[in-house]
C-alpha cells in the first residue's frame, strides 16, 4: 500500500522510492496541519466574542465553553480507542475534519443561549481526533531519529496557518463571516489526509485505558497537567474578552491571536532541538513555570495594548509545552496505545479546561479579570510543584535511590 504508516512504523531505513513515502506523508500532514489549525485560528478567539455580542454574560460563556469541553473530554477518549483498536486514525481524522467544518458553519447563525449551546455540544464532539490523532499520525512517520526537531517542524506549519488566518482575515472579514472561512480552513485540511494510508495492525492489542492508567509516571505528569490546564481559560478564551472589555476592536483581538502564532514559529524549532539536546523534563518544566507567571502578568494589565506582552510566555506555555508533552507521553506508552494515549494526554487538560472555564467565567463577571487572572496563576503553581515532584521521583527511581 502505498503511503503507508506502517512503513514508517517499521524504523527502518526506507531505499529507492519507498524512502521518499515517510517524506511525502510528513509533507501532507504538514499542509493539513497548516489549514486545519488556520480554522481554529480563527474561531477559537471569537467563539467568545461572538457569544458576548449577542448578549451572553460571561458566566453563561464559561458554562458553554465548560459544557463543549465536557464533550471534548468524553468524545476524545472514545475516539483514540477506536483509532487504537482499528489501526486507522487516518480515517478518523478525516471524518472529524468534516464534521468541525459543519458546526463552523453552523456558528454564524446561532443567536441564542441554545444555539450556542447546541453548537458547543456538536464541537465537543466531532473536534477531538484533529487535535489528538494528528500527532499520531506525524510522530509515527517521523520515527526515532530527531524526534523533538521533526515534530517541531511539522507543527510549525500549524501555526503559520493560525498567523495568516488571524492576520489576514479579521481584516477583511466581519466576525459573522470569520466561522465561514474556518469551515472553508477545515474542508481543506481534510484533503491531505486523504493521502495517507495506516494499516490496521494494531487492532488486537491496542485501546487499553487501564493499562496507561497502571503506568506512575504518566499518571503523575497527567495530574500535573490538569492543573496546568485550570488556567488556560483564562489565558485564552478569556483574555480575548478581556481586551474587548478594555475597548480593543476586533482587529486588535486578531492581533493578539496572531502573536501567539509568531512566537510559535519561533519557538518550536528551538524547543524541538532543546529537547533532543536537553530532554522533554527539562522543557516540560520551563512550561509549567512559564503558565503562572503568563496569568500573573495579565493580571496586572489595564490597557489593551499592553496584552501583548504576557503573550511572550507563549514560548514556553505552548510550544515547549506541545512539542515535550506528545513526546513524553510517546516514550511512556506503548506503541499499541499511542491514540489512547495522547487521547488521555489532551483529555486531562481538557477537564482542566473545563473546570477552569467555569471558574474563570464566574471569577470574571463577579470579582474582575484581576481576580481571575491571580487565582488562575495559583491553579498553574499546583501543576508546576506537582510535575516537579515527578521529575524528582523518577531520577530518583533512575539512580536507583527511590
Amino acid at each position: 500500500m502505498n503511503d503507508s504508516l506502517s512503513d514508517a512504523r517499521a524504523g527502518g531505513a526506507p531505499q529507492g522510492d519507498a524512502g521518499q513515502a515517510p517524506r511525502r506523508q510528513l509533507w501532507w500532514l504538514r499542509s493539513a496541519c497548516f489549514f486545519q489549525i488556520a480554522a481554529f485560528g480563527v474561531a477559537w478567539p471569537y467563539e467568545g466574542v461572538w457569544m458576548r455580542d449577542q448578549g451572553l454574560g460571561e458566566t453563561a460563556i464559561g458554562a458553554i465553553s465548560s459544557l463543549s469541553t465536557a464533550m471534548l473530554l468524553v468524545a476524545g477518549l472514545g475516539w483514540g480507542v477506536v483509532a487504537d483498536r482499528t489501526g486507522r486514525p487516518d480515517r478518523i481524522v478525516m471524518a472529524s475534519c468534516l464534521g468541525v467544518a459543519a458546526s463552523l458553519a453552523a456558528l454564524p447563525l446561532c443567536d441564542n443561549a441554545l444555539h450556542f449551546t447546541l453548537y458547543g455540544i456538536a464541537r465537543g464532539l466531532l473536534s477531538p481526533p484533529v487535535g489528538n490523532l494528528m500527532p499520531v499520525l506525524a510522530v509515527a512517520v517521523l520515527g526515532d531519529a530527531a524526534r523533538g526537531r521533526g515534530y517541531a517542524l511539522y507543527r510549525i506549519f500549524g501555526s503559520m496557518g493560525y498567523i495568516v488566518s488571524t492576520l489576514v482575515l479579521p481584516r477583511l472579514l466581519e466576525v459573522r463571516h470569520l466561522f465561514w472561512a474556518a469551515a472553508a480552513s477545515m474542508v481543506v485540511g481534510c484533503l491531505p489526509v486523504t493521502r495517507i494510508r495506516s494499516r490496521a495492525v494494531a487492532r488486537r492489542r491496542g485501546g487499553h485505558l487501564r493499562e496507561l492508567l497502571g503506568h506512575r509516571y504518566l499518571v503523575g505528569f497527567l495530574v500535573a497537567g490538569f492543573f496546568y490546564a485550570l488556567a488556560g481559560p483564562a489565558c485564552f478564551t478569556f483574555t480575548a474578552i478581556y481586551a474587548r472589555e478594555l475597548g480593543a476592536d476586533p482587529v486588535y483581538i486578531g492581533v493578539l491571536a496572531a502573536s501567539q502564532g509568531v512566537i510559535a514559529v519561533v519557538a518550536l524549532p528551538l524547543t524541538g532541538m532543546a529537547v533532543d539536546r536537553f530532554g522533554k523534563g527539562a522543557l516540560l518544566w520551563l512550561g509549567f513555570l512559564a503558565q503562572p507567571l503568563r496569568a500573573l502578568s495579565q493580571s496586572t494589565v489595564t490597557e489593551y495594548q499592553w496584552l501583548l506582552l504576557p503573550q511572550l510566555f507563549h514560548f514556553f506555555t505552548w510550544a515547549g509545552f506541545e512539542v515535550a508533552g506528545v513526546l513524553m507521553v510517546t516514550e511512556l506508552a506503548g506503541e499499541e496505545n499511542q491514540g489512547t494515549a495522547q487521547s488521555l494526554f489532551r483529555s486531562c487538560q481538557v477537564l482542566g479546561m473545563l473546570v477552569g472555564a467555569v471558574i474563570s467565567g464566574y471569577l470574571a463577571e463577579h470579582f474582575g479579570y484581576r481576580v481571575m487572572f491571580i487565582l488562575a496563576a495559583g491553579a498553574a503553581s499546583l501543576g508546576l510543584a506537582l510535575f516537579s515532584a515527578m521529575l524528582g521521583w523518577r531520577r530518583l527511581t533512575a539512580t536507583g535511590r527511590g
